[in-house]
């Protein structure tokens, strides 16, 4: 049985910047998926945010680069946001608010309940905060 995963920001943006300090880690741990081995989750809002972190940090056509290859990849089902999971989102933003966590963290969070996904493969401790399991090797 395929496990599922649910991939976020910090993790495209270390598979995909070189200076990265977590690069080496997400290249290895993405590699030891192997082909078919799991099912990756992301979510519109995560590529939104990845793309944009990847302007600021390298640049225009960096971020063009990126989001070429993440369109036409087949590896990565991505799921849309909708008002409902908005809403379970405020809820969460709302619940932890003593954790300082991002709203599209809580958009993440949402999603991978609704979609009972468990893990996690980022370098974002957040979601361990509130009781996901992270994957990636650190």
């Amino acid at each position: 049985m395929e496990i599922k995963i649910f991939v976020d920001t910090s993790a495209f943006v270390a598979l995909s910047d070189k200076k990265d300090q977590y690069h080496r880690k997400a290249i290895s741990y993405f590699m030891s998926l192997g082909a078919g081995a799991a099912q990756l989750y992301t979510s519109n809002y995560i590529t939104d945010e990845t793309i944009t972190r990847i302007r600021i940090k390298n640049g225009h056509k960096f971020a063009l680069e990126f989001g070429k290859y993440f369109f036409m990849s087949k590896i990565f089902h991505t799921h849309y946001i909708d008002r409902y999971l908005e809403r379970d989102a405020f809820e969460l933003f709302e619940k932890y608010s003593d954790k300082e966590l991002s709203f599209t963290d809580c958009t993440s969070f949402a999603l991978m309940k609704k979609l009972n996904i468990k893990k996690v493969f980022t370098f974002d401790d957040d979601f361990k905060k509130v009781g996901f399991e992270i994957v990636n090797p650190q």
